[in-house]
């Protein structure tokens, strides 16, 4: 099923801008091997403009990407 939230929407966003290629990621673990935080940090034009943390890191992205969705389309609107 497709998602209508995170990366993917975040992308679909970007794209409909004409702004995807602007898109860039900064990703770093911590804690132990057997179950790491991730903390993930989305950048525009290499700009960060949000972050987001969790236990997988599609999970942290998407919560970066969901931040960064509502303060680009506020933005960009």
């Amino acid at each position: 099923m497709p998602s209508t939230t995170g990366t993917i929407a975040l992308n679909n966003f970007l794209q409909s801008k004409g702004k995807r290629a602007s898109l860039s990621w900064y990703d770093t673990s911590s804690g132990p091997a057997h179950e790491p935080e991730w903390t993930s940090v989305c950048k525009i034009d290499g700009e960060a403009i949000s972050s987001g943390k969790g236990t997988h890191k599609h999970l942290s992205r998407d919560d970066a990407a969901d931040q960064a969705l509502v303060k680009l389309t506020a933005e960009w609107s």
